[in-house]
């Protein structure tokens, strides 16, 4: 019985590792979209990209063990875009 409740306990490490593989992709996209829109501030395409992109990693990087220290940068940087896109209406 103890042996059911240890494995029912027991943390998953194949999952938070899937997270951080998701994560470290998810940084290199925002990067590239990053420079883009940087290039071109302009660019509503890449503005939508962008914020599409930031919201979907912020729920990987919530769930990455190794990027979940990275979520305050990301609302500073959603920040930025906003300020960014309102400019530019």
């Amino acid at each position: 019985m103890l042996e059911s409740l240890k494995r029912l306990f027991q943390k998953n490490n194949s999952d938070s590792t899937q997270y951080d593989i998701q994560a470290q992709q998810y940084e290199a996209e925002l990067t590239t979209l990053e420079n883009t829109l940087k290039n071109n501030p302009d660019n509503s395409e890449a503005q939508k990209n962008l914020m599409l992109r930031y919201n979907q990693a912020l729920q990987v990087y919530a769930k990455s063990k190794t990027h979940r220290q990275h979520i305050d940068g990301l609302f500073v940087k959603i920040d930025e875009l906003r300020n960014i896109i309102r400019k530019t209406i």
